[in-house]
């Protein structure tokens, strides 16, 4: 997901019971990686049809997503992501700046 989440980067996410009205295009959202089991990820919603939704990351040239592992159900879907926090650990030197994402869902 870079250059939006660095490595080290805090996630901060809103956990969802119910994906009604709740996704939307371009939302960045976190799930269970659908070929690896016990890892999370997190993904940019590219496109949402009825049941299903296509995922990318932004950075498409080094990213495993839809393209590689097709549409995910909905309900695969575990929250949408609110912050992220720089940390010492960032790739980059922001430390503590919060970028807040996707405010129109909240």
């Amino acid at each position: 997901m870079e250059p939006t989440i660095l490595s080290g980067d805090l996630v901060i996410y809103r956990p969802i019971n119910s994906t009604k009205n709740l996704l939307k295009e371009g939302s960045i959202v976190v799930l269970m990686h659908p070929l690896k089991n016990k890892t999370l990820i997190v993904k940019r919603i590219d496109l949402i049809e009825k049941d299903a939704i296509m995922l990318l990351g932004d950075n498409q040239s080094r990213s495993i997503d839809s393209r590689q592992f097709g549409l995910i159900q909905k309900e695969a879907i575990k929250g949408i992501v609110e912050s992220i926090v720089r940390t010492n650990s960032s790739s980059q030197n922001n430390i503590g700046i919060i970028q807040k994402i996707c405010p129109d869902v909240f």
